[in-house]
């Protein structure tokens, strides 16, 4: 374990901290990055430059261990992690960057090296980075259209890209690819319990919002910085929420006075979504499965002034009150992520195997969710990833096996048009249909 205090406050300090932190405990790129730019007091300038190496190394890695392999004296030979992270962090900045000369990149590498306890392994690192300067004409990404060129030119694993290839066809694999190589666009769903779209664009109360064709609430919003610290957010007039899952709650489609649940409702946008277009009647129950989660639903509902819902733990695995029964059901459970990969770049490099006991957990959360659909109800299940057996294959064997639902349609916004063939109360909505998130919906209607 590396002591901090012996670092210095820099800003690739603070991103080799927290690219270690993700490596060993898998956090949430976005949480690790925030703590480690506050621990290492980063001033705003070094903190996008932390920033920006932490998510390019993430986002990268494949194609940073290319160049890196290409200039070990013997490749294949295994690095010590720390070492390895200060090598990609480099190698970054070298390519992608151009803030910093390639002399002072090099020399603060092999600073960091000792830093971070690695002083026996100055000179490797010192050696490697000059090597990458001398070659880096000739040091070329494979062009190929196989998957371990790809794999290397889009830093994406060679099973991913096989499982997609599968799955949707080679086209569709190839923007996949393409979509999750640009800089994801931030959208809102403004909060028209207090305010209309047009009006809080009109306002101008974030500089350079614009309105997303299809959605009535959404926008798209280009203002730097922490926008959860603006002051249009800490009043309560949007939440940040990608289309996908703002065209999901379309999908729920809930009215005025229904009453809905929300099974895995942390942290809480998409009942956010729902009690605004249900213009804040009806009955919301947002459930989750640690108090920790139900705190953020509960804490965003009171900044929103919404009063519909009611936030409370519940494992979705295990009965519960039978009584209870809602109009709609979102049952949008735990998954492997890989449609979020934009935004969370780490995702990307979760194995496949480790994923496959998840269409089990999802089906028995789908399955005991049903169970409280009134009768010509709807139960909605989605998931945030690209991967069918998390998707189509558990929504069919929901309805081989629960004879009292039948196929709900499921209808698209104007100009969005289905990008894979499948059946109509089915829906996976790709990264490159609206520069947005991957997602999952099929919707069943109660017999």
């Amino acid at each position: 374990m590396v002591d901090e205090k012996k670092l210095r406050h820099t800003a690739r300090g603070a991103a080799i901290s927290a690219l270690l932190t993700v490596q060993e405990n898998e956090g949430y790129s976005n949480i690790v990055i925030d703590k480690a730019i506050r621990r290492f007091a980063l001033s705003p300038a070094d903190s996008a430059l932390s920033s920006a190496i932490f998510y390019g190394v993430l986002e990268k890695k494949l194609t940073l261990d290319f160049y890196i392999e290409a200039s070990l004296k013997n490749p294949g030979k295994k690095l010590e992690i720390v070492v390895q992270m200060i090598l990609r962090a480099a190698v970054f900045q070298i390519y992608f960057l151009d803030r910093i000369p390639d002399n002072a990149i090099v020399n603060e590498a092999v600073e960091a090296v000792k830093e971070f306890g690695m002083p026996g392994f100055s000179g490797l690192v010192n050696a490697v980075l000059r090597g990458i300067l001398r070659k880096r004409g000739e040091l070329h990404l494979p062009n190929g259209d196989d998957a371990q060129s790809l794999s290397i030119r889009y830093s994406i694993p060679v099973e991913l890209i096989q499982l997609w290839e599968r799955s949707y066809g080679n086209a569709v694999m190839l923007q996949i690819l393409e979509a999750f190589s640009k800089q994801p666009a931030v959208y809102a769903r403004v909060n028209t319990i207090k305010i209309s779209r047009d009006d809080f664009i009109r306002e101008e109360l974030l500089p350079g919002t614009r309105t997303c064709e299809g959605f009535e609430a959404a926008a798209t919003l280009t203002a730097g910085g922490n926008l959860t610290r603006t002051e249009p957010f800490l009043n309560g007039l949007f939440h940040i929420q990608d289309l996908s899952a703002q065209l999901i709650c379309e999908v729920v489609s809930p009215k005025p006075h229904e009453r809905i649940l929300d099974c895995c409702a942390a942290p809480g946008g998409k009942a956010f979504t729902m009690a605004e277009m249900m213009e804040n009647t009806g009955e919301i129950d947002a459930f989750d499965l640690y108090k920790g989660r139900v705190r953020l639903v509960r804490d965003g509902a009171r900044r929103l002034s919404i009063s519909n819902i009611r936030c409370s733990m519940r494992d979705m695995t295990k009965p519960f009150d039978a009584d209870l029964l809602y109009d709609k059901v979102l049952c949008d459970v735990p998954c492997s992520g890989y449609g979020v990969i934009a935004r969370k770049p780490e995702i990307r490099y979760k194995p496949l195997k480790e994923q496959r006991t998840l269409s089990r957990l999802q089906y028995g959360i789908l399955s005991n969710a049903a169970k409280h659909v009134k009768k010509g109800g709807q139960i909605i299940y989605s998931t945030c990833t690209l991967n069918p057996e998390e998707n189509t294959a558990v929504a069919k064997a929901f309805l081989q096996s629960h004879s009292d639902f039948t196929p709900a349609g499921v209808s698209l916004p104007v100009k969005l048009r289905r990008s894979i063939e499948e059946d109509a109360h089915m829906l996976t909505v790709m990264p490159y249909m609206m520069e947005s998130d991957g997602f999952f919906a099929a919707a069943f209607q109660r017999l």
